[in-house]
């Protein structure tokens, strides 16, 4: 129940998303698609705005297990990185500290302004740092790109008296996962079913959700994750 009750706290800090920054004469169409995974104890949801096949905006919530979470914002202007914000909690020793990191690039890639806070400590970021974070931004990309191709997305809605009631319409949809899950994740699932909260990766057509992965899965009721706006409009 610890990692669930991190991924509401930062739901609740992240608040709604915002419009992301675009040109204000543009005729070309905004598009945001939405993507997850988990690997090992890491759990990612994605929020991707894009613009003529062009970022310009992701906003993340990862969740390492007992080893900390955070929240990221991603923005771009002209199809490259400009400028990174993230907050959260990681290990420093044996014990969570809080951290946040603010992150500026020119045109040609140069990280020209860098603030980085450990347990209220400010530390110097490291090259090899400061290229984990654009490899994060771009395997963000890569992964809503490929879920969308699937035409796969994040799906959240609550459990009420065994039936799926999803984020945003209330659309009650009957929920099947292929493949199916795994024993333990089943009686998981029962157990929720009666009230409880539930974020998949999956794609709906009609009265019909078909899921191929279970992200986020809770016995009580929260509200529905929102993507992070820490760098505002």
């Amino acid at each position: 129940m610890k990692r669930y009750s991190l991924f509401l706290l930062i739901s609740l800090l992240a608040g709604c998303a915002s419009t992301p920054l675009v040109p204000e004469n543009s005729i070309t169409p905004v598009l945001t698609h939405t993507g997850g995974q988990t690997l090992g104890d890491t759990t990612t949801l994605y929020w991707y705005t894009s613009q003529q096949n062009r970022p310009v905006k992701l906003a993340e919530q990862v969740q390492l297990g007992d080893d900390g979470h955070y929240q990221s914002d991603y923005r771009w202007r002209e199809g490259k990185l400009r400028e990174i914000k993230r907050i959260g909690e990681q290990l420093d020793g044996q014990q969570l500290e809080p951290f946040s990191l603010h992150v500026r690039y020119d045109t040609e890639g140069n990280a020209v302004f860098q603030r980085y806070t450990l347990g209220g400590e400010l530390i110097p970021l490291s090259s090899e740092q400061l290229s984990q974070l654009v490899r994060d931004a771009e395997r963000g990309i890569d992964v809503v790109k490929q879920q969308r191709k699937a035409d796969v997305s994040l799906v959240q809605g609550t459990w009420r008296h065994g039936q799926f009631h999803r984020c945003g319409d209330d659309r009650l949809l009957a929920v099947n996962f292929t493949p199916a899950l795994a024993d333990f994740q089943q009686h998981q699932l029962l157990a929720a079913q009666m009230q409880g909260f539930m974020l998949v990766t999956g794609q709906v057509r009609r009265d019909a959700l078909t899921a191929n992965g279970l992200l986020l899965l809770t016995q009580t009721a929260q509200p529905c994750l929102t993507a992070p706006n820490l760098l505002g409009n």
